[in-house]
């Protein structure tokens, strides 16, 4: 049995998670000295000590970004990002990695740096694959050699910098039938869900032949958790579920006609073997204004939501940066720090100021 083998099988049966293995996957921040600043002069708010969340439950937490493809990232650098990471005491930093069809990665020189600074720093990184081999006018059979090819592919090579690894992103969106909800079966395209079954099937089995010890996720988004439950009856295999939850879903999911006040609860109850981590949540602005009281006020909200569930295993935020100019309208004032001038000085927004340590 692998160390990541029974890592997994710790985060399947127990409720709480102090964890040592041989890839150091840490859920606690390291206490180690800050990292040098060799990037453009930032502003730095004043600091808080004290964790927003009320209740003492350990609880990993991490931030996604873009350092592979986005301007802003590539504009700032990988110094200031694991500054800001290993400031705010995130110890997970989840990316989207394009994967090419023989499963190499792409911007893979922009990648080994910023892993050998994530690793020097205490700092996991998440992989969030991509799946663009996938055609919905493949047979299911088609899609599975597909999907095993490319997770067989991107573990031979990449397993040494990885533990845990998150098959696609929020792939329901794209065979949910328009004006459903995401709760029933019913509210799926058949053909196009076998497909994605397929297709998820033979990317799990690819990456575990090559990585056994491997821990996987799969994703859904807002209430289709029949997706889910869906992949699972296809047969499907996974370690963890993953899901993104932002504020405009929190405040309608507890309206009728839902009655769900507690989405971390409505996970746990349909799916009470599966460790649970939120891949992506954070205050959604309107109309590109950043309401930085808002946005704390539903950090520190749904931090302890998360905590007082002990399925919940992490929560990981949705971004590190604003991406002024490059992302829509729900996403370019997403980031838990802002631009002072883009993109060489910045500062941390007031839901960055609970956890701070620098």
């Amino acid at each position: 049995m692998t160390n990541k083998r029974s890592f997994a099988l710790i985060i399947l049966f127990l409720t709480t998670f102090t964890i040592s293995c041989k890839k150091d996957l840490n859920i606690e921040p390291v206490k180690t000295e800050p990292i040098a600043d060799t990037s453009s002069p930032q502003t730095e708010e004043a600091a808080a000590t004290t964790a927003p969340a009320t209740t003492t439950r350990k609880l990993i937490l991490g931030m996604n970004g873009h350092p592979l493809s986005a301007e802003a990232y590539i504009q700032l650098g990988i110094t200031d990002q694991i500054k800001m990471l290993k400031n705010m005491g995130m110890t997970w930093y989840k990316l989207n990695v394009s994967v090419n069809a023989d499963g190499s990665m792409q911007n893979i020189e922009t990648f080994i740096p910023l892993q050998k600074l994530a690793k020097s720093n205490g700092i996991n990184l998440l992989p969030s694959l991509s799946t663009k081999g996938l055609k919905y006018s493949d047979t299911e059979a088609q899609a599975y050699a597909k999907g095993k090819t490319s997770g067989s592919n991107f573990a031979g090579k990449y397993s040494q910098y990885f533990t845990t690894y998150h098959l696609g992103n929020e792939m329901e969106q794209e065979i949910i039938l328009a004006g459903k909800s995401g709760q029933y079966t019913s509210n799926y395209d058949a053909k196009k869900f076998k497909v994605t079954a397929a297709y998820l099937k033979g990317m799990n089995e690819g990456v575990k032949a090559k990585d056994p010890g491997a821990i996987t996720l799969v994703d859904a988004s807002w209430l289709h958790y029949a997706y889910i439950q869906m992949l699972i009856s296809y047969g499907v295999k996974f370690d963890v579920l993953s899901y993104h939850w932002y504020s405009d879903m929190e405040g309608a999911a507890a309206k009728a006609p839902y009655n769900i006040p507690d989405i971390t609860q409505k996970l746990s109850g349909l799916f009470p073997t599966k460790p649970i981590w939120f891949t992506e949540s954070n205050f959604r602005p309107k109309n590109l204004s950043t309401d930085e009281a808002k946005q704390k006020d539903f950090v520190t909200k749904f931090i302890a939501k998360c905590k007082a569930n002990s399925h919940v295993q992490a929560l990981i935020f949705y971004e590190l940066l604003d991406e002024p100019g490059i992302r829509s309208d729900n996403e370019n004032k997403l980031g838990f720090t802002k631009w002072v001038k883009p993109y060489t000085s910045w500062s941390y927004k007031a839901a960055s100021q609970g956890w701070l340590t620098k």
